[in-house]
């Protein structure tokens, strides 16, 4: 007996209207209604509060989840100074891990076009759906940063220096010497070890300067007997100062060198007239939050920081993991 044939009665057919496209925002028009649909839709479940703002200036780094000419749903990358790039997490009508996992792995093939250090902030929960759709996207944990803040009076303008180190402020000539001793500083780090190799010192640098307000008289190198030990960067950010960077040198470490660096950055938030002084640190990094604490600053949010790896985005033509 003979397989009968469907008849046009029987015969399915899938129209356009029915495939789901996943693809960068095309054309001025889509743009623009990307940028619309990413302010209308839904964020999605475990989303940090405060993740990056997105508008239709913006709109040529957007991808969307598209039936035919609906947008249903909406991810994309927000690109930073130094070879960053931030996930924007996906928004969807009606949420979907795979879909939602499809967005975030196009957004990352798209920033790593120009972007070595491929993040995103999430809350702080490693088994919540969000956390499945950034591993199914080829993402992988990389800490979890405490957010700490430490109110900053006029009086903290005059702490004691150190006397056993010399200061030596931020100036062009210097950028090779900042550059070097940031990049000693990694050596042994347990702030965010698994991005050892992602940039170089210099993209790092390019990446503290677009923080804020850039003060050059509040980056500082640290010499111990003309021998650089260590370095400070603080800026202006929204009001308050932030504590950009703070690193010392593997050889000089337990010997107060970084009390004393955050003495400097106390000093210089006072001497900007800001109350508040904040900063971000790997929760795994116990010295650093020991340092923290007895200095007086309070946990105030955490928050999960995902990233792409260094094997996978070395990877011949960068495809993250498939959905």
């Amino acid at each position: 007996m003979q397989n009968e044939r469907p008849t046009a009665q029987h015969a399915t057919s899938v129209t356009a209207e029915e495939v789901l496209e996943i693809r960068a925002a095309r054309g001025a028009v889509e743009r623009e209604r990307a940028a619309e649909a990413w302010g209308r839709l839904p964020a999605a479940p475990g989303a940090a509060q405060g993740s990056p703002r997105y508008g239709p200036a913006d709109g040529r780094r957007l991808v969307v989840a598209a039936r035919g000419d609906e947008i249903v749903g909406v991810s994309g990358w927000s690109a930073g100074a130094g070879r960053c790039a931030s996930i924007l997490l996906p928004r969807l009508e009606r949420w979907d891990e795979e879909t939602a996992a499809r967005l975030v792995a196009e957004a990352a093939r798209g920033a790593a076009a120009g972007a070595r250090l491929i993040q995103a902030l999430a809350e702080p929960d490693e088994s919540s759906a969000l956390a499945h759709v950034l591993q199914r996207a080829g993402m992988a944990r990389l800490a979890v940063l405490a957010y700490l803040r430490r109110k900053v009076a006029a009086a903290d303008a005059h702490l004691a220096a150190s006397p056993s180190i010399a200061l030596r402020r931020w100036a062009p000539w210097r950028r090779g010497k900042f550059a070097r001793t940031i990049e000693r500083t990694y050596e042994g780090s347990l702030d965010c070890p698994a991005m050892a190799g992602l940039r170089t010192a210099r993209d790092a640098i390019a990446t503290h300067r677009a923080t804020g307000l850039f003060r050059p008289w509040a980056w500082h190198l640290a010499l111990e007997e003309r021998e650089a030990v260590g370095v400070v960067l603080t800026s202006a950010v929204e009001g308050r100062g932030d504590l950009t960077y703070l690193g010392v040198v593997p050889q000089a470490r337990q010997r107060g060198i970084g009390r004393a660096l955050l003495a400097q950055a106390i000093r210089d938030t006072a001497r900007m007239g800001l109350p508040v002084l904040g900063l971000a640190v790997d929760v795994s990094n116990t010295p650093a939050v020991r340092l923290y604490a007895g200095a007086g600053f309070q946990e105030v949010r955490r928050r999960l920081v995902w990233f792409v790896p260094r094997e996978r985005l070395e990877s011949p033509g960068f495809t993250p993991a498939a959905p």
